[in-house]
């Protein structure tokens, strides 16, 4: 599932003005490896980090995945996409508060057509691979931050991704906490899993083996 982007741009309109957030965008990312996207707030990285994971479109440029021009492809089969090949994980985490953390990570499953069956035995296997088999029938409000998070990313890796996109994941965890979901994914890229992690935190980014920066909407390799 390499990804190769060229002369990106996106821009969003807002009555007579126009404002460029990516400029010129262009970088490679292998399968496999693990990358830190480096950038102030405002800085383009958040969009950037939505068109790689098909939630957006750019206003120009091409986008391939795994060798396929994304922009050539409908809503649905970019829906496709994400449900089976990326896996996405946020600072706030993102979990449905009426259900238990069980019901969370098994919902990924039913939303790709996986038996609802398999869907809840593949759920229990990702927590349990998490170090969260005791607390597969807690809801959200009885977790702490790094539970949340761990059932965040048992809800990314469900379905048996290539790619792991990851927008500012420490950002909400004390330094003890996000250094134990930083062990996280250092552990699914030995795996052979691309992880891609959106930050602000030069010390997160040395986690990666590749950094870009971006500023002002233009990426340049550290």
């Amino acid at each position: 599932m390499g990804i190769n982007i060229q002369s990106l741009y996106k821009s969003y309109i807002n009555g007579d003005e126009t404002t460029e957030v990516l400029k010129d965008v262009s970088f490679q990312v292998e399968d496999g490896q693990f990358l830190a996207i480096v950038g102030p707030s405002g800085s383009g990285k958040s969009t950037l980090m939505n068109i790689i994971g098909c939630l957006d479109r750019p206003t120009r440029g091409t986008y391939y995945l795994a060798g396929q021009d994304t922009g050539s492809l409908g809503d649905r089969r970019l829906a496709a996409i994400r449900n089976k090949h990326i896996g996405f994980v946020f600072q706030s985490f993102n979990l449905l508060p009426q259900y238990t953390a069980l019901e969370n990570v098994e919902l990924a499953g039913l939303y790709s057509n996986i038996p609802p069956r398999t869907a809840r035995e593949k759920a229990r296997e990702a927590l349990i691979s998490l170090g969260l088999e005791n607390r597969v029938k807690y809801m959200p409000n009885q977790l702490s931050g790094g539970q949340k998070q761990r059932v965040a990313i048992a809800r990314a890796i469900v379905n048996s991704p290539s790619i792991i996109l990851a927008d500012e994941p420490t950002g909400s965890l004390d330094s003890k906490t996000g250094r134990e979901v930083l062990d996280i994914f250092n552990g699914l890229n030995r795996e052979g899993k691309t992880v891609i992690v959106v930050t602000h935190d030069p010390a997160i980014a040395q986690e990666a083996n590749r950094i870009v920066n971006i500023k002002d909407g233009i990426v340049r390799e550290a």
